[in-house]
């Protein structure tokens, strides 16, 4: 038997970036800002939103033993309740997967735009960097599963470096009175935890991306 080409297979390393890399995006350089709104009870969104990605991590991690193939999203319930029911979770899936591409890239040339002055001037330069980094990174994906292994893993690498950074600094900086008062909505808790909750778990999206 011969054996796969070594440009369709990844690693534990490349696997873990793969998940990691998508979980840590946007969302989560963009939450602090959004999250200070709501105060100190944002903290709560955190653990209530980790906890259900810890459970979906485990969810997908018995699925893809009850059902070893690639495709995920699409595979698992297109094995349990058929092709019409596969078919609108995978195209659901896609669709949530293009609509969050845009928003990153848009979000990657507005950070990108700050560090280069001349491209400020030009109210075209954020459409211009989103689209290239998009078409950077699909031609990339087209040279093989390794590749954009290799790019997924650097990547991590560089956004797992600012947030260990920006940790030590706030545990340096971490002052109790921060949280008085612990709700700054001008809402209910109830209402400050849900909206925190909707806020965090986009943190954590992307944990499906092994499976896929």
């Amino acid at each position: 038997m011969s054996r796969p080409n070594q440009t369709h297979q990844i690693g534990i390393f490349m696997t873990t970036a793969l998940v990691v890399g998508n979980m840590i995006g946007s969302g989560i350089f963009l939450l602090p800002s959004n999250l200070a709104s709501l105060g100190g009870i944002s903290i709560y969104g955190w653990v209530i939103s980790g906890i259900g990605a810890l459970l979906l991590a485990m969810m997908y991690g018995r699925l893809s033993k009850l059902v070893p193939k690639s495709g995920g999203p699409y595979q698992f319930p297109r094995a349990g309740f058929g092709e019409f029911i596969g078919f609108l979770s995978g195209w659901g899936y896609w669709v949530s997967v293009v609509l969050t591409n845009a928003a990153i890239a848009m979000v990657f040339a507005g950070y990108f735009i700050n560090f280069i002055p001349v491209l400020q001037n030009n109210s075209n330069s954020p459409v211009i960097v989103a689209l290239s980094a998009i078409w950077f990174l699909t031609w990339l994906n087209t040279q093989g599963v390794k590749s954009g292994g290799t790019m997924q893993l650097v990547t991590t690498l560089l956004k797992i470096i600012p947030l260990l950074a920006v940790t030590f600094a706030g545990f340096l900086l971490f002052n109790i009175d921060h949280f008085t008062p612990m709700n700054l909505s001008g809402k209910s808790d109830i209402f400050a935890i849900g909206a925190a909750v909707s806020l965090t778990l986009f943190a954590f999206m992307g944990v499906e991306s092994a499976t896929v």
